[in-house]
């Protein structure tokens, strides 16, 4: 057997999971590891070289906008 960890990402994927355990597919277990939170994961910042290259796409974009009105 093979264990591997699941990140639902859909309010029903619970569901289908425990029908898949009714069936005797696979058996859900509580799991001892905590929860990650998602904006830890992505915690962090740009460099100014990033930033400007953002900053510079967004004007162009406001630009091109504005000049199709």
């Amino acid at each position: 057997m093979q264990t591997i960890i699941v990140e639902l990402l859909n309010k029903d994927a619970l569901a289908l999971l425990q029908q898949l355990e009714q069936l005797n597919i696979l058996r859900l277990v509580e799991s001892d590891l905590p929860a990650s939170i998602p904006k830890q994961k992505w915690a962090g910042r740009l460099s100014k070289e990033t930033g400007k290259n953002m900053l510079d796409q967004l004007d162009q974009s406001r630009r091109e906008w504005k000049r199709n009105i």
